[in-house]
């Protein structure tokens, strides 16, 4: 009987010390990418898709997105204190490149054991290389990227 009593006491100590599961929730969001809406340059609160809209980043071998849209997200270098992107336009078979870089602030936020860190901006500011091509003026909405959820930059074209 004693045997049995200290097999249980045995037993309960060793699953006492367990730990529940590290396990990352997919729900639980990572680290954020700037979005940027494009704007009509001559109507400000009207979306105006970008022709063959190709985004790539400076040093980086391949496109980042591709395609005729209103809006895109693209990720920031978490370990650098800027990212350099070209934004190119093509419209009327003339391709027209504009240089953006985006400075900021990166700040690790530890979310838990099992998804470990991310990363939020704060600080946002966008400069252009070159001399302005195809946008007109671009407008930081909100200094700092926590969520997905809203835009952060807006540009008029």
């Amino acid at each position: 009987m004693k045997r049995i009593y200290y097999r249980f006491l045995l037993s309960m100590f060793l699953t006492a010390g367990c730990e529940p599961d590290d396990i990352c929730i997919e729900g639980i969001p990572g680290t954020p990418q700037l979005i940027i809406v494009f704007y009509d340059k001559d109507n400000p609160n009207q979306t105006k898709e970008v022709s063959s809209l190709q985004v790539k980043g400076m040093d980086m071998e391949e496109l980042l997105y591709d395609a005729t849209t209103d809006s895109i997200a693209i990720p920031l270098k978490i370990k650098e204190t800027s990212s350099s992107f070209s934004f190119i336009s093509t419209e009327n078979n003339t391709i027209f490149e504009e240089l953006l870089r985006v400075d900021y602030t990166a700040n690790d936020e530890f979310i838990s054991r099992a998804c470990g860190f991310k990363i939020s901006y704060k600080n946002i500011s966008i400069s252009r290389l070159n001399s302005a091509t195809w946008i007109e003026n671009i407008i930081v909405v909100t200094d700092s990227i926590s969520n997905t959820k809203e835009a952060h930059v807006k540009i008029l074209h």
